[in-house]
């Protein structure tokens, strides 16, 4: 093959050995790694690559997706495909790596790309399951197809054919009838929580919780005027006898059960019914947040609470549901990818009036382009096949955790069992504690700590304790797979447990 001038085109020469797609992945990489294609750089598109290489356009695909799920690349919608601004500099190739990298003038900080996403960070969907050329297709007919005036703001309770989208695809996927004027569109899930916990709450009221359980929750509790009461959570879930001992005269419940928040377990049939019968007894309400989307990889996805509420049972009497004690939220930002800022909430009739006063009253209002397109998006059945193609990668991707964990970290950590999510939880095993690191404060809990240590290896892990109400906590790690490959994660376990070996005494870790 022709040498061709310029730093992207000077990149195969028929020297090397290996696929054509390896060759091109290795100088790609090595480009990158010296330089020679500098941070912030907008790379070709894949067509353009190559057509100017000889190549075919498969061949181009394939290097450009495994440098983006390495950290070299990153893919912005509608922009192309860029070099991270900040890669980690034991990314890169041995060979490569100077001990003093040429300088580079510093980007303006409003055109600065975001850095790669480390692993094992939690609660992150995998980009490179997204079909991203059905999505620009959608997004392209939505910004031919609107006018002028719907841009300007969207309708009360959101744009009307992704609600009437979404409605369908709830009763398939997930068994939850609503009415598409019961939905609301929101910027993401934080508001969908905030504007559900203010509707089902008021300021004083004392709301359940769950413990462990995501910060967020905690947060807009206490930012809304209202006390959080931490109710144990465990494999079934939720506790609500222990709720009702901790605190019988809460008003609300805000649970995650199909996918509990960091644990990964889903609540059992029978937690649910007494959850639905203690808020019916008490005439309080539950907030159903389901923003993991319904990923299980043991069972199917379970019956969400809303659809199980007995109050929303027809009568033969009546031709509307009676009003029901649960809101359901839900989002799109763990589904398809963390940029898109679009979320829902389901309410009982109700409540419907006071959520699209208080939606309008805060300007709680989603892009109409995306909604537009999220709308054909998912008529076009694009939405379920991402789910299906998604759920199987995800499983490999978690039994390649769980494969690593049982080799690497024996003794240090184990897994808990998890049926659902984007992330499991590891517990460090009890007695072990991490040697202090220069800089470090000896007074860190022992998972603080291992964070700490993990960081310095470009490894982003969250520590088990910060998703506790309270000091203290199960000591252990909340590791997130869904968005990284197998290589990835195999490599990242081995630099956790080098961590581990470096840092961790009191235990028999096996290496």
């Amino acid at each position: 093959m022709k040498s061709r001038r310029g730093p992207l085109l000077t990149l195969t020469d028929g020297g090397e050995g290996g696929s054509l797609q390896q060759r091109l992945f290795e100088r790609l990489r090595h480009a990158i790694a010296t330089g020679v294609v500098a941070p912030g750089e907008r790379l070709p598109s894949t067509r353009t690559l190559a057509r100017d290489m000889g190549l075919s356009r498969n061949t181009a695909v394939a290097a450009i997706e495994r440098l983006t799920a390495e950290g070299y690349l990153e893919s912005r919608v509608g922009s192309g495909t860029f070099v991270v601004e900040n890669l980690p500099p034991d990314y890169a190739p041995a060979e490569v790596r100077a001990p003093s990298p040429r300088p580079q003038c510093p980007a303006p900080a409003e055109t600065a790309l975001p850095s790669p996403t480390l692993p094992f960070r939690p609660g992150i969907a995998a980009g490179d399951q997204l079909d991203i050329e059905a999505w620009r297709r959608v997004l392209s007919r939505s910004w031919r197809s609107l006018s002028a005036r719907a841009l300007e703001r969207d309708s009360a309770p959101g744009w009307r054919p992704l609600r009437v989208a979404l409605a369908s695809f709830l009763e398939a996927s997930r068994g939850l009838r609503c009415h598409p004027d019961q939905i609301l569109i929101l910027p993401g899930r934080a508001a969908a929580l905030d504007l559900a916990v203010g509707l089902a709450a008021s300021p004083g009221d004392r709301v359940w919780t769950e413990d462990p359980g995501c910060p967020l929750t905690q947060a807009l509790v206490r930012r809304l005027g209202m006390t959080p009461v931490p109710v144990p959570a465990d494999a079934d879930g939720l506790d609500p006898a222990k709720g009702v001992a901790l605190s019988p005269d809460a008003r609300l419940a805000v649970v995650t059960a199909n996918c509990q928040m960091p644990l990964g377990t889903v609540m059992s049939l029978e937690r649910r019914q007494a959850l639905l019968d203690w808020a019916a007894r008490a005439d309080a309400h539950v907030i159903e947040d389901d923003g993991d989307g319904g990923f299980t990889f043991e069972t199917r996805p379970p019956a969400t609470l809303m659809s199980l509420d007995r109050a929303w049972e027809r009568q033969a009497d009546r031709t509307t549901q009676r009003n029901g004690r649960v809101l359901h939220v839900g989002g799109f930002e763990r589904i398809l990818y963390p940029g898109l800022r679009i979320a829902y909430l389901v309410v009982p009739d109700h409540l419907l009036d006071r959520a699209l006063e208080m939606r309008a009253l805060f300007e709680l209002h989603a892009p109409v382009v995306e909604q537009s397109a999220l709308a054909e998006f998912i008529d076009e059945g694009h939405l379920a096949s991402h789910l299906r193609r998604a759920r199987l990668t995800y499983q490999e991707r978690r039994e390649t955790l769980i494969d690593a964990a049982r080799r690497l970290w024996a003794g240090a950590l184990t897994l808990t069992p998890a049926a659902a999510g984007l992330q499991m939880a590891a517990k460090l095993a009890d007695g072990l504690t991490l040697k202090t690191a220069p800089g470090m404060s000896a007074n860190l809990a022992p998972d603080m700590a291992l964070r700490q240590a993990a960081r310095a290896r470009s490894i982003d892990v969250t520590p088990l304790s910060s998703f506790h109400a309270g000091r203290g906590g199960t000591q252990g790690l909340v590791l997130g797979y869904a968005a990284f490959p197998p290589p990835l994660i195999l490599k990242a376990a081995q630099r956790l447990a080098e961590t581990l070996e470096a840092h961790a005494s009191g235990t028999a870790c096996a290496y």
